[in-house]
């Protein structure tokens, strides 16, 4: 009876933790341009709006570019910041939102091609 308790109690703990999504490639990725996009992902909502509470909110305007993989389920991976402007003050941001995003495969990409693509998230400070 304790073997089964400690095993319930394992069993417990185990499944209250929380996974993080395994990335999934039907083939390799690929980098597209993001006027390109839409011939492979579309976005699965039309708005988005973000606003973290856990980060303090530059008071300069700003614009970060994100380059990111969406994978064979539309899921977000590998999101990196290869510019910013001013320099540092919108990434936690940028990387916040773009972590949030998530697509389906537009119709002429039946097979679920994975792709890179590099995105502007432009900021004004409230």
């Amino acid at each position: 009876m304790k073997f089964l308790s400690v095993l319930f109690l394992g069993l417990l703990v185990l499944g209250g933790c929380k996974s993080t999504p395994e990335q999934y490639l039907t083939e390799p990725a690929i980098t597209v341009e993001l006027f390109n996009l839409q011939n492979y992902w579309v976005p699965k909502t039309k708005t988005f709006s973000f606003k973290p509470r856990t980060f303090k909110q530059p008071k300069n305007s700003g614009a970060v570019k994100v380059k990111y993989l969406i994978d064979s389920n539309g899921e977000i991976f590998n999101p990196i910041v290869v510019e910013s402007l001013p320099k540092g003050s919108w990434d936690k941001h940028a990387l916040g939102a773009v972590s949030k995003f998530k697509y389906m495969p537009s119709k002429a990409n039946s097979s679920k091609t994975p792709v890179y693509v590099t995105m502007e998230i432009k900021f004004e400070p409230e």
